[in-house]
């Protein structure tokens, strides 16, 4: 794997007069190249145009989630990841006074990785980036899209360099269209489509990023991370990465002006109160945001989609914004696979905004509900809120939210109640062994794909014609998950898919391509009629030839 850089100096290739490829996207940060890389690894020529030369080169995100390193462990770069990126043991809401009053999570834990990371993105984004030109992406750095237009049949944008009036344009003739270009979208505005304000009442934060000359200095007042419960000024303070990054965010009060903020004086006099001089290390960013939430009405206008802040933006308080757009990237790239291999029709597209736009919701409201718990000004609403988490009775975070809609068992199954913590979630991967390999799970296994996950063996005679057509057209992988040393099964190593299936009450599961779970069975003789329900969901979503012969069956 290539050693990681801050920006990228390469990409800066002379635009032709047209391009076709068979998706197109606009924008090249985390969520465009990994969309990108995704799909390529799937088989499909991808071109992405970015308007600025060179990659950013400082950092907005810097949480990682297990979800996510699953998605990065897919594109095999995961084990380079872990190298940049610091497990993050703690993250705690404290007083003024640094008394802790309690700890809380992020993510969740299932995936196979730590719960949560810290990261310095652009080393992340050199990583995703070197991946995605490895896996054949066509980049294009300081090119600006400038028109969109389509048809039944493909997706054209006319694109010139971005500092050059003069040159020459570029055609781009694609099947399929992503913006991924950020809360300020180009694409979205081009296809006329309009975000809803989720009601984020945010104020001002100053951002400030500080790189220490010794990473490896010992500064007990500098936590991992902190959210300070100040009412004079809530903040939050935190060492990253191993120590070598910082970051502070201190809410803004009323009257400071952007200039007064973001000046050096200010930012010093800041962070001084945390033991930090300028023999220390750099300020490397000192900028001034102002949070919003909101979410895009439509996803999908005809082959134009959009995706990541295009899409949603949320406050940063569950460190989820650039985490959610990476779900949609693994989302979509499965689907659009489908489509283009002539497997679906354009309707499994519409379950990408149904599946997606519920769950982003619940997160976004999940992100406003944390901040405005610590961002509380009000002195005896602070009490009252400080008492509670001292106690331990505070309101723990619920759990991420589920696939409602789509391809995935109904919310209005029978079974739904006793399924509620499996159905329509990340499935889980832990370590098991096959003829003496030890692994995760996914890389037992040369590709991503359907799978069904057993507690048991399947009895021979188990799945009829249509079942076994159904597993046969979407080349099933079988994973029998034992504690026991069974011959041509995989041996749960940590137990783990054994909790699971006690916990859960469940024998078996179906897993989508994107790791999410379809449905389960409380026995493995329901797994006929599961894949019976497979078949009809993905027949009544454009899934063709095997979904249709299945019915016919």
């Amino acid at each position: 794997m290539p050693a990681a850089s801050t920006v990228s100096t390469r990409g800066l290739r002379e635009l032709p007069d047209q391009l076709t490829c068979d998706v197109a996207i606009v924008g090249y940060g985390p969520v465009g190249m990994t969309c990108g890389a995704l799909l390529a690894q799937l088989g499909l020529d991808v071109v992405i145009v970015e308007r600025f030369p060179t990659r950013f080169d400082l950092p907005r995100a810097g949480h990682l989630d297990g979800e996510t390193m699953r998605t990065f462990q897919r594109l095999g770069i995961a084990e380079a990841v872990e190298l940049i990126a610091s497990p993050m043991l703690m993250w705690e809401l404290v007083t003024a006074d640094r008394e802790v009053l309690t700890s809380i999570k992020l993510g969740e834990g299932g995936a196979g990785w730590k719960e949560d990371y810290l990261c310095y993105q652009p080393e992340l984004e050199a990583i995703v980036d070197a991946r995605a030109r490895e896996l054949g992406v066509r980049v294009f750095m300081g090119v600006t899209a400038q028109r969109i237009d389509q048809d039944e049949e493909r997706v054209r944008v006319v694109a010139r360099p971005t500092h050059d009036a003069d040159a020459r344009p570029c055609l781009i003739d694609a099947a399929y269209l992503i913006g991924a270009d950020g809360a300020g979208s180009f694409v979205r505005s081009a296809v006329g489509v309009e975000r809803r304000d989720l009601g984020f009442s945010a104020m001002d934060h100053l951002v400030v990023d500080f790189e220490h000359n010794d990473p490896d200095r010992d500064l007990p007042q500098l936590p991992e991370v902190y959210q300070v419960l100040d009412i004079k000024r809530p903040s939050l303070a935190g060492r990253w990465n191993g120590g070598r990054w910082s970051r502070w965010e201190f809410a803004a009060r009323e009257g400071e002006s952007k200039e007064f903020l973001e000046s050096a004086a200010t930012v010093w006099n800041l962070i001084a109160a945390w033991g930090i001089t300028p023999e220390d290390g750099t300020i490397n960013r000192r900028a001034v945001y102002s949070f919003e939430s909101t979410l895009a009405d439509v996803w999908r206008v005809g082959r134009v989609l959009l995706m990541g802040d295009a899409a949603h933006t949320m406050p940063p308080f569950m460190g989820q914004g650039m985490l959610s757009g990476i779900r949609d990237a693994v989302n979509l790239s499965w689907k659009l696979a489908a489509v283009l291999a002539g497997n679906a029709d354009d309707r499994l597209l519409d379950t990408y905004q149904a599946e997606r736009a519920p769950h982003v919701n619940d997160i976004i409201h999940m992100s406003i509900a944390l901040g405005e718990t610590v961002l509380i000004t009000d002195p005896e609403q602070a009490r009252i809120r400080d008492e509670l988490l001292r106690s331990g009775r505070g309101p723990r975070p619920p759990l991420f939210p589920r696939l409602t809609a789509g391809i995935v068992r109904p919310l209005d199954h029978p079974d739904a109640i006793d399924a509620a913590e499996a159905d329509g979630r990340p499935a889980r991967q832990a370590r098991v062994a096959l003829d003496g390999h030890v692994d995760r799970l996914d890389n037992h296994f040369q590709r991503p794909g359907w799978r069904i996950v057993s507690r048991h063996a399947l009895p021979a005679g188990l799945l009829g014609p249509r079942q076994q057509e159904l597993v046969r057209a979407l080349d099933f992988q079988i994973v029998h998950a034992t504690r026991g040393n069974v011959p041509d099964s995989y041996l749960d190593l940590d137990g783990e898919y054994d909790l699971w299936f006690r916990q859960t009450g469940r024998k078996a599961f179906v897993e989508r391509p994107d790791n999410y779970i379809f449905g389960t069975v409380r026995h493995i003789g329901e797994l006929p009629i599961l894949l019976d329900e497979l078949a009809d969901a993905l027949a009544a979503h454009g899934w063709r030839g095997i979904a249709d012969r299945a019915l016919s069956t």
